[in-house]
């Protein structure tokens, strides 16, 4: 994707992009939780009402706005990429385990911040790349500002399904390596179709992950 063009016989790799980085995570978070039915549970659940939430957005635009999708990411299923919903799954898990345990509140601010910023990063380069097609003009790279909102809100509603969890040291950092690379992989993709602001601004959040990671450590040392 970054240094060739994806020939046709080999689209459908897109959809399998979105499968594998969700599962990555359901992997990294199962041995997280105590109880894996539970947790599955709740995958199925996020799955299952964020395809709804999609349904009703390309057919009302709300609450993200006027949009509909391509079949880049995979057969529709109602107008909606099957990918999409596992999507969602793995960029919610990601961004709750990148963040704070101590409280359920605190956590769902810290879960739809960081989805916030991954989609800063990965909204106007799907815009670009055919992904999807946004109706109206203008917000941030043709993106409408209200979508940010939007996924934050959600990320940040669906964080209060799991119980306030100690992550492990090892999967803490697993998580945190696989948002900066996904971060990184569009950051190109930016660069790639010249879009020089989305890419610095992809560098600038790896960092701030980083420099958090590095906070969160020093702290657990002093802690120890």
């Amino acid at each position: 994707m970054v240094f060739f063009e994806v020939p046709p016989w080999l689209e459908f790799s897109n959809g399998l992009f979105l499968v594998f980085y969700t599962l990555s995570l359901v992997e990294t978070s199962l041995s997280v939780f105590e109880s894996r039915r539970f947790f599955l549970s709740k995958a199925v659940i996020i799955a299952s009402i964020t395809f709804t939430i999609e349904y009703i957005g390309i057919n009302t635009g709300f609450p993200f706005g006027e949009y509909y999708y391509y079949p880049t990411l995979g057969p529709l299923v109602l107008g909606v990429p099957f990918t999409i919903a596992l999507a969602w799954v793995g960029v919610i898990l990601n961004s709750l385990l990148l963040s704070n345990q101590r409280s359920k509140t605190i956590r769902a601010l810290e879960t739809g911040f960081w989805v916030i910023l991954l989609d800063l990063i990965l909204d106007p380069v799907a815009y670009v790349r055919n992904f999807w097609h946004w109706e109206a003009e203008g917000g941030f790279f043709g993106v409408p500002f209200v979508n940010f909102l939007s996924w934050g809100i959600i990320a940040a509603c669906f964080s209060f399904l799991f119980p306030l969890q100690k992550i492990p040291a090892s999967n803490r950092i697993w998580a945190i390596r696989i948002y900066q690379l996904m971060i990184l992989l569009f950051g190109l993709l930016a660069w790639k179709e010249e879009l020089p602001i989305i890419a610095a601004l992809a560098l600038f959040i790896i960092l701030l992950c980083e420099g958090r990671h590095q906070l969160d450590y020093r702290q657990e040392k002093q802690t120890l």
